[in-house]
């Protein structure tokens, strides 16, 4: 059978560019440095493109263009170049080469309009252009080598989107945040490095523990954290050994078994709930019985099938093994009598919350709560998710 040719050309017209094969056989540059190499000198001489070209012409975002340049400076197939204008340094500019150069390029570089659009007008010299003049390439904003580190450049470090999704993750675990969290406490958190944002989001539970330890209750506002940098008050924590166990024993009904507890009530959704059988609805249908009440049943006995267990290995006096990482909320746990007062407390915080209540086997006298009974499980929450995005598991 004949063969087919595996590339097909069209009729050929003026829109065809010359450019080396070696260009897209270049192993050193990754695939999209390639693409943008091959584009830029596809362009006519002295062609001027901001860096707003590269990122629509590639569908991609500013970070990734930038890496791409990079590339093509490294590999000697850009060279950065800064023209001075009275005196003072103008734009950054890029020199792009169809062939590495080897030894420094000192031709200079006309002064380029700061456009957002490509642009085919030839700048103006004072002295005759090179016989094949070098593409440049200019960012419309500002020179990349004298960016600072801080405010908005934290948009060309980092994803704005996880920028954003870890800002409302912190701020709206906030403790006594009075109202809906606000966005205008963005733009401080916008204003910290990469690695302040990280420290001031694993700091945060601890440096409201530091204030309640001194006998302050007010809370600052995310904004007056942000801004006067109130984590570095948090004295950096013990170096945590490494061969703490993976894994611990939870005696029943004690600090870490409480813990493992709430963590299933707190963090993971209820399971799949079975519909009201016959005799249910006809009991619906009589007026007998609310279906939001046998909703409610269900969800106690069905909701968290791991509790369900747990509780029925501890009634036999069996321990379960939890996370070790759940061993530095032990001290938030406190100790509470059976039948009294505050174990009734919480006996009716599991019904609101349509929670399984514990077993009370006859040999049983203490079980282990959350420390500040119902009112403080928001504090409890916050801390249990500090742990980390698995919550200990």
């Amino acid at each position: 059978m004949k063969e087919e040719a595996t590339i097909r050309r069209g009729a050929r017209n003026a829109r065809y560019a010359a450019i080396p094969n070696h260009v897209f056989e270049e192993v050193r540059l990754s695939m999209e440095a390639r693409w943008l190499l091959g584009y830029l000198l596809s362009k006519p001489d002295n062609w001027t493109v901001v860096l707003r070209d590269i990122i629509n012409k590639g569908n991609c975002g500013r970070d990734k263009a930038r890496r791409m340049v990079a590339e093509l400076v490294e590999l000697g197939y850009a060279q950065k170049e800064q023209a001075r204008d009275g005196g003072r340094f103008s734009a950054l500019s890029l020199v792009i080469y169809d062939e590495p150069f080897a030894v420094e390029v000192t031709e200079s570089v006309a002064s380029l309009p700061q456009t957002e659009k490509p642009s085919t007008v030839n700048p103006s010299t004072e002295k005759p252009a090179p016989v094949n003049p070098p593409l440049v390439i200019t960012d419309n904003l500002e020179n990349t080598d004298n960016r600072s580190e801080r405010g908005a450049s934290a948009n060309d470090q980092e994803d704005r989107k996880k920028i954003e999704k870890a800002y409302w993750k912190l701020v709206r675990s906030w403790p006594k945040l009075d109202g809906t969290p606000q966005a205008k406490w963005f733009d401080s958190w916008l204003a910290l490095t990469p690695e302040e944002r990280i420290l001031a989001a694993e700091k945060r539970d601890a440096w409201v523990e530091l204030l309640r330890s001194n006998g302050r209750d007010h809370i600052h506002v995310p904004g007056t954290y942000f801004e006067n940098k109130l984590w570095e008050q948090v004295p950096d924590a013990p170096t945590v050994s490494t061969d703490q166990p993976a894994r611990l024993e939870a005696k029943p009904f004690g600090k870490l078994f409480a813990i493992e507890v709430y963590r299933n009530f707190l963090t993971v959704s209820p399971g799949m709930i079975s519909a009201p059988t016959a005799f249910e609805r006809a009991q619906i249908e009589r007026c007998e019985r609310i279906e939001g009440d046998i909703y409610r049943e269900k969800l106690v006995k069905q909701g968290w099938t791991d509790v369900e267990g747990m509780f029925e290995r501890a009634a036999t006096g069996r321990s379960v093994v939890v996370s070790g990482r759940l061993a530095g909320l032990a001290d938030r746990m406190e100790s509470i009598s059976v039948g009294s007062e505050r174990w009734l407390a919480w006996k009716a915080y599991h019904e609101d919350r349509g929670w399984r209540w514990y077993p009370s086997p006859d040999w049983l006298k203490w079980v282990c709560f959350p420390s500040g009974g119902p009112d403080g499980m928001k504090d409890f929450e916050t801390a249990l998710r500090g742990i980390g995005d698995d919550d200990g598991r």
